[in-house]
């Protein structure tokens, strides 16, 4: 791995982890080697970083296992950094990678895999053609022709951006933006959609400047049906399971601090998508998916 800028600004370092870094755990070994190696004085700002890992055939089952546990200490030397140092990174991140090698018996080998495709930067990935942008798309968002849901678009990406495995990956972020983003398009459209007569009586119970006392999966479902006449729940209910799902997690998380996982992150960023879909009931959407 290589500071600077490939990881944000360089880090200041104590000179004595200029010496190999070495543990055991869980029966394997790990070593840490910054370079170039500190020449005196009480700035120590290494160039590169080699993490290395050793097992046996016994004690990882293979070596896609063995990787999960190479990125495992990569990100924990760099959020040593990155939790000290803000400016060097984001803590929580991905390492990024120059090359993995791979020995045996002292050789090089190949590595079975191609490590890359399983973490790769977000712009190494190739969209299908029916959800890359065309002209008219540019064109509408320059003459300021998409809704008004636009920011919650703009956040729902961001989720995804995050929710991946890549060099910015925060699954925790992303399943908080999309929770965040399901609830306020159920507030949004029922805002906009519950008839004049009704409006009155939604706002005592969905208020715009103050806190809702009802719990958020009630605008999914008791609330929709009364003043929408919809009802997640009962419409749509594999997709209700999902969205309780996405705010038990988000609740887990911040009031236990249960760490989130990339697929519970991607699985909270669908579900966000097609509530956003059902909730807008066919109405035009500001992009493809």
């Amino acid at each position: 791995m290589t500071f600077g800028r490939t990881l944000g600004t360089a880090p200041q370092l104590a000179s004595n982890v200029g010496e190999d870094i070495r543990v055991h755990v869980d029966g394997h070994d790990i070593s840490v080697l910054f370079n170039p190696v500190p020449s005196g004085g009480q700035v120590y700002m290494p160039k590169t970083c080699v993490v290395q890992l050793t097992f046996a055939d016994t004690g990882v089952p293979s070596r896609r296992a063995a990787f999960a546990v190479l990125v495992r200490a990569a990100q924990d030397v760099l959020d040593v950094i990155r939790v000290t140092q803000p400016a060097t990174g984001l803590a929580g991140a991905l390492p990024s990678f120059e090359r993995v090698n791979f020995r045996q018996n002292g050789k090089e080998q190949p590595l079975g895999f191609d490590w890359y495709l399983d973490h790769r930067p977000v712009a190494m990935i190739l969209h299908a053609e029916d959800t890359q942008p065309h002209a008219d798309d540019f064109r509408r968002l320059l003459l300021g022709e998409v809704n008004e849901d636009w920011d919650l678009d703009i956040l729902i990406s961001q989720a995804r951006h995050y929710a991946q495995n890549n060099w910015d990956s925060n699954p925790a972020l992303a399943l908080f933006q999309a929770a965040l983003v399901m609830e306020t398009k159920m507030k949004r459209v029922l805002w906009r959609d519950t008839p004049g007569p009704l409006q009155a009586s939604l706002q005592l119970i969905v208020p715009k400047k103050s806190s809702m006392k009802h719990d958020v999966l009630s605008l999914f479902s008791s609330i929709a049906q009364a003043f929408l006449d919809r009802s997640l729940k009962v419409e749509r209910v594999a997709l209700w399971d999902e969205t309780r799902s996405v705010f038990d997690r988000r609740n887990e998380f911040a009031h236990q601090a249960k760490p989130v996982s990339h697929h519970e992150a991607e699985r909270a960023v669908r579900c966000a998508r097609r509530v956003g879909l059902w909730a807008d009931n066919g109405a035009a959407q500001n992009y493809r998916h």
